[in-house]
């Protein structure tokens, strides 16, 4: 232990400064508040003199007319920076010069003065070293008493003004008997190391006791020299027998002397240098396995002493603080959870220290369920029972020896375990199932019968998951995949028996609450069981049958967390069908080869749609709602990937062709055809949502696909069909149809205002796809952009002029402008092609045919124009 015996003395040193500063600010505050009460009480005296004669005293007003000053209430016994403000006086230089700078000053060197005797008298022998230690240890006497006996002089006028000399006096005593001891010790050889030690610890110990006399300095001496005195003098055969039973003298003798006072420090300090010397002794010292029980039971009964050691059984009271609100906390509280920390750290190390062995698990176990029953004892600190069960999962996964895991990559490409395991698998395996259940049972519990159930209801479900999950994650290989589901859906019966049970507080927020993770645990162990059970698309199509087991459950068990914890799944199953590796290869034995979509998709769609259905009917509307968004979303996904099946030729193919794609645009386009429909019989969020979200990747698609990038003008490959029945077709003309059935529904979503827009996107699909058909007639299925002949280039003239004919008369039996002015528009085009094109390119035939058909078709607009739309506006202003 010498080699950190400098860092000891290093670190106690940092503290005594620290507690030094704490104690001056204290003892200045004390000092001026005391003089304002005798300030106060002679200003009280006057007011007494000055009273008139009773009857000299008017008669009083009646109490109607008395404003009533209702009295403060009795604050909180450590909340004193409620208080109004006091007028401070400034702080007199003589006096703190006088009273307190040279006290200290004086007993410093009275200190001094008597360890330089003890040297002096040494380096000159002028006296026996047997008188040297005899003298210095009555010196130290004598001032420790001198202390004493000028506090009791004084003890009165003490209480006006602060008196510095008895702990000053008592300090250098103090100081003297352990310089005295340890020269005895290493300078004169006069006694052993045990009883060097002993005589330093029984003066620590003693201005301990003695500081709840005359103040905190005597306590900081005491504390720094009990913790510095293992540094100082080492054992030759360091025992852990020996040396934690001193320090949990130590640390109790601490928290007695600070029953009854403020001096937090001390409880943090004596807190600090336990945990440092165990930390050290397990760390760099003459650690063995005998050693486990003493540190071990010393650890736990760190966190027993700094959680009851000031305040007794009264720290469980609500007036100590709570957790949910830092501000309330008490230092007594606070020390408490330090101890706790401190305690966890050391037991944690010791775990792993010992490879796990079994009473070192026996130890954290009951240092964990001390926190549990903590946390049930006391409302405020709850959320120390999941912690404790979070804090036994990590040691326990940190179990080095339970099993070795490695990854690596199979032929498919797939990361995995590879197994190994050790000879402590199997204890392992013990202790995860053992924590398991007890800290599930004690979850269920808090749910049914504590008032914060929300942190009971985290430790049970969340516990019961983790344990079970971490027992299979390490050591798979000792059961089989069957026994790890019975395993599974034991723990997920006993949550759910929990979550019915608590059924008859469903009216309290915190326990539905609580119930609802209880629910959840047992969903992600169901979850877990199916993983075992099933693989591929079954793995899926069981996680959809198990949403909808927790959407019909809704209907028996009330917590609000059943409709959530029902989506939850689903969303799990929907984003295993689209990211699993395993679905999506060519090398599979499912059903139907790659048309497993057809049941892949479709049966979790009308699961979903079911369980939607029963959520709804039990009020959980929200994940109703997204219990049907995600079938919408199956739907759209199981006709797409069919599609892509039967024209791209499977799942795996590079990208979306031509005709696939526009295959797809006409299944979202239907879908939001009928999602609009079904907004306009009664509104939802799925439908309304569902439609515009079609509409607007439909319409992007169009623009930029159909129109742009996969055009057959652009990519120059074959079109798919026949000369009527072809890619265009359905790529350009079906789109027109479909667009005439939405804009009138548009407004049911929200968006008449892109009515124009839909007209417009109609007008140019419909004019592609004449042009493109066109030039199929003209090219053939591979087809270019320029005009390839004489009567090509004549023919573009001529079903432009018919399509921008058909839509005028389309507007005038409509009745509607936009399509007549849409018609007039081609008709420009028109012209602008015959007068600019047509006349330098086309000869003979083609380019009289050319002017002569626009002619009539201009003259016959002209005449429908005046026979249909004006006659009948005018026969209307004249009539």
């Amino acid at each position: 232990m010498d080699d950190f015996a400098i860092l000891i003395a290093v670190v106690t040193f940092v503290l005594a400064v620290i507690a030094l500063n704490k104690i001056s600010a204290l003892e200045t505050g004390l000092a001026q508040l005391k003089l304002e009460l005798a300030k106060l009480g002679a200003a009280a005296s006057n007011i007494v003199d000055q009273i008139p004669d009773i009857a000299a005293v008017p008669e009083p007003p009646p109490l109607e007319s008395v404003t009533v000053i209702e009295a403060p209430s009795r604050a909180n016994w450590l909340n004193q920076s409620a208080a109004p403000p006091v007028s401070v006086p400034p702080r007199d230089m003589e006096q703190a010069l006088a009273s307190r700078w040279f006290v200290w000053i004086g007993g410093v060197a009275i200190a001094i003065g008597g360890l330089l005797f003890v040297k002096y008298a040494h380096d000159n022998g002028l006296i026996p070293p047997i008188f040297r230690v005899i003298i210095g240890m009555a010196s130290g006497l004598a001032l420790a008493a001198a202390g004493e006996f000028v506090r009791k002089r004084t003890i009165i006028a003490a209480q006006l003004l602060p008196n510095y000399v008895p702990a000053a006096l008592s300090a250098a005593g103090i100081v003297i008997l352990f310089g005295v001891i340890f020269a005895a010790y290493i300078l004169y050889q006069l006694i052993a190391p045990v009883t060097a030690f002993a005589g330093m610890a029984l003066v620590g110990l003693g201005a301990l006791a003695l500081s709840r006399r005359q103040g905190p300095l005597i306590a900081a001496l005491g504390l720094i020299g009990s913790y510095v005195t293992p540094a100082l003098i080492p054992s030759e055969n360091p025992s852990a027998w020996n040396f934690f039973p001193y320090l949990l003298v130590i640390l109790a003798a601490s928290f007695a002397t600070l029953r009854g006072k403020t001096w937090w420090w001390l409880g943090y300090t004596a807190i600090a240098g336990s945990l440092i010397w165990s930390l050290l002794w397990l760390e760099t010292g003459p650690f063995e396995m005998a050693d486990l029980w003493p540190i071990g039971l010393f650890a736990n009964l760190l966190g027993l002493i700094a959680v009851f050691g000031n305040r007794g059984t009264a720290i469980l009271a609500g007036d100590s603080g709570d957790l949910r609100h830092p501000r309330t906390i008490t230092p007594p509280l606070a020390i408490g959870l330090a101890g706790l920390v401190a305690a966890t750290v050391v037991l944690g190390l010791l775990a792993e220290r010992t490879s796990h062995a079994t009473p070192a698990l026996i130890l954290f176990a009951v240092a964990m369920a001390a926190m549990v029953a903590l946390g049930w004892a006391k409302q405020g600190v709850s959320a120390l029972a999941p912690l404790s069960g979070f804090l036994m999962f990590l040691c326990l996964m940190n179990w080095s020896e339970a099993a070795f895991h490695a990854w690596a990559v199979d032929e498919l490409g797939i990361w995995s375990w590879s197994n190994s395991f050790g000879p402590e698998t199997m204890s392992f395996l013990q202790w995860m199932l053992a924590a398991a259940a007890a800290f599930a049972l004690a979850g269920i519990a808090g749910v049914l019968q504590r008032p914060r159930a929300r942190n009971w209801g985290l430790l049970g479900g969340g516990a019961a998951f983790l344990f079970v999950w971490g027992a299979w994650a390490r050591a798979d290989f000792l059961l089989a995949d069957i026994s790890w589901a019975v395993l599974a859906v034991g723990f997920a019966l006993l949550l759910l028996a929990g979550v019915y049970s608590a059924n008859r507080r469903a009216d309290d927020k915190s326990a539905n609450l609580g119930a609802g993770l209880l629910a959840a645990g047992a969903a992600a162990l169901l979850a877990l069981a199916l993983d075992r059970l099933f693989d591929s698309v079954w793995f899926t199509s069981a996680l959809s049958a198990l949403a909808l087991a927790f959407a019909f459950a809704s209907q028996a068990l009330k917590p609000k967390l059943m409709g959530p914890i029902a989506a939850a799944l689903a969303s799990l199953a929907t984003l295993r069908l689209f990211f699993s590796r395993e679905l999506w290869t060519d090398d599979r034995n499912l059903p139907w080869d790659q048309h497993w979509v057809l049941y892949g998709y479709g049966l979790p769609t009308v699961l979903f749609y079911a369980a939607s259905r029963s959520l709804r009917g039990s009020g959980h509307e929200r994940s109703a709602t997204a219990l049907e968004g995600i079938s919408l979303g199956l739907v759209i996904s199981l006709v797409s990937l069919e599609l892509r099946v039967l024209i791209g030729g499977g799942f795996l193919y590079d990208e979306p062709q031509f005709l696939e794609m526009s295959a797809h645009i006409l299944t979202w386009m239907g879908a939001a055809y009928g999602l609009m429909h079904r907004q306009r019989l009664y509104s939802s969020f799925i439908a309304l949502w569902g439609s515009r979200l079609l509409l607007a990747v439909s319409a992007a698609a169009i623009v930029a696909l159909s129109l742009f990038a996969l055009n057959p003008v652009v990519t120059q490959e074959p079109v798919p069909g026949n000369i009527v029945f072809n890619a265009l077709f359905l790529a350009y003309l079906v789109p027109v149809i479909l667009i005439g059935l939405i804009a009138p529904r548009l407004a049911s979503i929200g968006w008449q205002a892109a009515k124009p827009l839909a007209g417009a996107l109609a007008l140019v699909l419909a004019f592609v796809y004449i042009t493109l058909e066109t030039k199929l007639v003209f090219q053939g299925k591979l087809i270019v952009a320029w005009s390839l002949s004489i009567a090509e280039s004549y023919a573009y003239s001529a079903v432009w002029l018919g399509f921008a004919l058909a839509l005028f008369v389309v507007g005038i039996r409509l009745a509607r402008q936009t399509i007549r002015m849409a018609g007039l528009g081609v008709m420009a085009l028109v012209v602008l092609k015959v007068f600019a094109w047509d006349m330098s390119s086309l000869a003979g035939l083609y380019r009289i045919a050319s002017f002569v058909g626009l002619g009539f078709c201009l003259v016959g607009i002209g005449w429908l124009y005046q026979r249909f739309v004006q006659r009948p506006v005018a026969l209307a202003q004249g009539g």
